[in-house]
């Protein structure tokens, strides 16, 4: 073996280190994304996840008159102006009370449900909608408690489209700060494989951090912007390792060096000309999850906070092409969340969800808190697909080149596990799985 490769080991440790200190996880996506910008647009995914069910007599609109006999419990229908209900309403209007534009993109999906399947485990309603809306898969025991049975939707297009997802949660709760001991499978809903979570992010400043921070503290879009590269900051390290290596992990190296210079010049080229619609880099988010201490115990002062950087933060990912899939949760499985900036400070799943036990409610100040609570939720969903709407795209806009997919893990929140509330905006069923 020649001189050069004795040092090799040495020399590969080094080069690791030199390399783990280039941040850009984004090269690969945006290298795809972008490679060919004059090609349709590409395919997105995006999966948000509700707990506690919903209020099902003011979720579901009533059925237009000259459609009601075609209606039924399966049917997937779009939804027009006349079919609005007090919860989707949140949906499909602005803070002003005008139509946002999504209700043209949305259809509704009716007659979902999960079966009770318990499958040998200690599962209850809230484990099988939560480990089972988006992976299909029975349960499957992990010394008696109930984990999903296969990989959730998200990640099987993700490793199709050979990316990685945006995974992302708010766990923060007062009540609750994170599933207790032996819950943690309702830690997340997105599924690698059998028993096997993909854990969220829950820092919305980590989420910045891991998305738009360079190593010097700028962030990458003004990086390229200036035409500078990722690598000056490591040039000495990367001569000085070059000379150790040998022939063969010297054109590696270089291989990959050249590679990287490449995508920053045609990402600089194709900012500069205008041609990618991103938003501006949002602001950077405060470090809310330190404030108290404890990784998941903010108290609930902050939670809109939370979930308005991530929704902000996904949606701004997504439309600079730095990931092509993306799921959030709001809470956990049985999440309990007292909406106190909401006027209710209540804990919602014992002493609003859970009495929730007729589709038409079962008291007039139940009902009207539970609506105001799905209303928030609905909301959400309606910032982040109309932060996607709002960026132009091939013949349209970002949505109609993506799928979001608003989900829930019941039906109603007294643990019923029919007529899952599932909405869908934007891209319908014209594509998606092709990429």
């Amino acid at each position: 073996m020649s001189r050069p490769h004795r040092t090799v080991s040495f020399s590969r440790r080094s080069l690791l280190g030199t390399l783990a200190a280039i941040p850009l996880p984004f090269t690969a996506p945006l290298a795809r994304a972008l490679a060919a910008p004059d090609g349709p647009p590409p395919k997105r995914l995006v999966l948000l996840m509700q707990n506690n069910g919903t209020q099902q007599g003011n979720f579901w609109p009533a059925p237009a008159p000259a459609a009601a006999d075609a209606s039924s419990s399966s049917a997937v229908g779009a939804v027009g102006a006349t079919l609005r209900s007090p919860i989707l309403n949140a949906l499909f209007t602005d803070a002003g009370g005008r139509d946002n534009g999504l209700a043209a993109k949305a259809n509704l999906v009716k007659g979902v449900a999960v079966p009770f399947d318990a499958n040998n485990t200690n599962a209850n309603q809230h484990d099988m909608g939560f480990a089972r809306m988006f992976t299909g898969e029975r349960l499957v025991s992990r010394a008696g408690q109930p984990w999903g049975g296969g990989p959730s939707i998200d990640q099987i297009v993700a490793n199709r489209w050979g990316i990685d997802s945006l995974t992302l949660a708010v766990l923060a709760s007062k009540y609750e700060p994170h599933p207790k001991p032996g819950f943690s499978h309702r830690r997340s809903f997105s599924y690698v494989g059998p028993a096997t979570l993909k854990y969220p992010l829950i820092d919305p400043l980590r989420v910045y951090r891991k998305l738009f921070a360079a190593g010097d503290g700028t962030d990458v879009r003004r990086r390229l912007l200036l035409r500078k590269s990722v690598l000056d900051a490591v040039n000495s390290s990367l001569s000085e390792v070059s000379t150790r290596l040998g022939p063969d992990d010297a054109h590696k190296l270089d291989y990959h060096l050249t590679a990287i210079r490449d995508v920053e010049t045609r990402l600089s080229n194709t900012l500069s000309s205008g041609r990618v619609a991103c938003p501006t880099v949002p602001a950077r988010p405060r470090d809310l999850l330190a404030l108290d201490g404890g990784a998941e115990s903010v108290t609930e002062e902050y939670l809109p906070e939370l979930v308005d950087n991530m929704i902000d933060l996904a949606a701004t990912a997504l439309a600079c092409g730095l990931t092509r899939v993306v799921t959030m949760q709001f809470g956990f499985g049985g999440g309990k969340w007292r909406f106190a900036w909401k006027g209710l400070n209540v804990e919602i799943h014992e002493n609003l969800a859970h009495r929730d036990t007729a589709d038409a409610g079962s008291s007039a100040e139940n009902t009207a808190a539970l609506v105001l609570v799905n209303q928030y939720y609905a909301s959400r969903v309606a910032r982040f697909a109309t932060a996607l709407n709002a960026v132009p795209e091939g013949a349209g806009t970002m949505l109609d080149n993506t799928l979001v997919v608003w989900g829930n893990e019941l039906g109603r929140g007294d643990h019923d596990q029919h007529n899952v509330p599932t909405v869908l905006l934007g891209l319908v069923g014209n594509g998606i799985a092709r990429g």
